[in-house]
């Protein structure tokens, strides 16, 4: 063999041993951690984000005004009314001065005191939910940045090892020792390899366009997340427990139990109650007291409309509520399912594809040392050594994305990052190791 054909295999093999050893000791992690890395520092990170997003601002906004109508609702609805009337001529001098009361017959503001807190309980369970719903979105820019980063450096690398097998391949052609084509198809290679690496690297710009959205601020420089997740979930028996305490559920059951209060605090706001006044003064030259009474007589509309409408959007709320439950349902038996899936997929991958590569690498470096193997052949496995590497990183995003669909659909994203400002119900589907 030659002097060309010796350097190219070992500078080839060094290349991939390299790229290997570092993908290994960044993807790869065959013993489970005793900690969970460093989530620690993900709760207040994802806190102080939460704390400053409009959305959560103008939610939080929202408990304020269901809160200032809480407290209205506890005051009187009827005001006294102050009345004075007065004649003054040459021979006439008449005054007169009266006071009335409309009386809460009904005990209208006792009703509307139990609405407005059940509305209260809505929109901070509302609060909840949008909570979780942007830990989430933030749990998976956070990943896509992590695992776009590792594609976009696999990917990198592999340009960079096409590109110097494109500079021996031309000097081998031009000694003589290699056909034009197989030239051709170096530079091919590596135009595919270019086209690989935009790819990934505009996947990383948009996880970090996400996260800006969501943040206000750029991403840390150092994202730290578990280095490993959980093999097995809760039981499936578990499902209806958990998609009972969702915040979502939680949510649509408080609005539907507000519209049920809203039934009885419609029917008594529709009665009328009635008005009592007194009026004192003076007339020609004589002092008169006046009582007064006067009710409301609901002959031409007794708005027992708006009771049957109050009816209907109470029974609205109830269906939806249901329909929230059985979409979260069928959410969590999806999530478990297919994280159950992809993680024995990524157990097999660990177990088994780094020693793979390992031999594989080793079986190609021996077949070309020994001139069994056409530059062609290497070429294309070589290829394929790379892709699988990075198919290996997908795989591991793959996971995460599962696991965050998981989080989502149980709701328990802030007991899982170890938050304490959001209350969720314990369960040992998060626990990491």
């Amino acid at each position: 063999m030659s002097f060309f054909t010796y350097l190219r295999a070992g500078l080839c093999v060094c290349l991939v041993v390299g790229a290997a050893t570092a993908w290994s000791s960044n993807l790869l992690s065959e013993q489970p951690s005793s900690s969970a890395g460093n989530i620690t520092g993900l709760g207040p990170l994802i806190n102080r984000i939460l704390d400053e997003n409009p959305e959560i601002q103008a939610a939080q906004a929202a408990i304020d005004a269901a809160r200032a109508r809480l407290q209205g609702a506890g005051l009187p609805i009827y005001n006294p009314e102050l009345a004075l009337e007065g004649e003054k001529t040459e021979s006439v001098n008449n005054y007169g001065i009266g006071l009335s009361q409309t009386i809460d017959m009904h005990d209208k503001r006792s009703m509307q005191e139990k609405a407005a807190q059940a509305g209260l309980e809505a929109t901070r369970s509302a609060l909840d939910a949008l909570r979780q719903a942007k830990a989430v979105e933030l749990l998976d820019a956070m990943v896509r940045i992590l695992n776009s980063e590792e594609i976009t450096s696999l990917s990198e690398r592999r340009f960079q090892l096409l590109e110097r097998f494109q500079s021996l391949a031309e000097q081998r052609q031009s000694a003589g020792d290699i056909p034009l084509i197989e030239v051709e198809l170096a530079r091919m290679a590596v135009a595919e390899a270019a086209m690989a690496h935009a790819q990934a690297a505009g996947a990383l710009v948009e996880a970090k366009g996400d996260f800006f959205a969501l943040a206000g601020e750029p991403p840390p420089e150092q994202l730290g997340l578990p280095s490993t997740l959980p093999t097995h979930l809760p039981g499936a028996q578990e499902n209806e427990q958990l998609a009972s305490a969702h915040p979502n559920v939680r949510q649509a059951h408080l609005l539907a139990q507000t519209a049920r209060i809203g039934i009885n605090a419609t029917d008594r706001e529709r009665k009328a109650d009635p008005t009592l006044g007194l009026t004192t003064g003076r007339d020609d030259e004589e002092n008169y007291l006046l009582l007064s009474f006067s009710m409301p007589l609901q002959l031409r509309n007794d708005f027992r409309s708006r009771v049957t409408a109050a009816r209907s959007e109470a029974l609205q709320a109830e269906q939806e509520a249901q329909q929230v439950y059985r979409t979260t349902l069928a959410q969590l038996r999806t999530a478990r399912n297919h994280y159950a899936l992809i993680s024995r997929a990524w157990q097999v991958w660990v177990s088994r594809g780094q020693s793979s590569l390992k031999q594989q690498s080793e079986l190609l470096e021996r077949l070309w040392q020994a001139g069994e193997l056409e530059t062609t052949d290497y070429l294309i496995q070589l290829q394929q050594a790379l892709d699988t590497r990075i198919a290996g990183a997908e795989l591991r995003g793959s996971l995460w994305y599962a696991w965050i669909k998981w989080q989502a659909a149980t709701g328990q994203v802030f007991e899982w990052i170890g938050n304490p400002l959001v209350s969720t119900p314990d369960s040992t589907a998060a626990s990491t190791y």
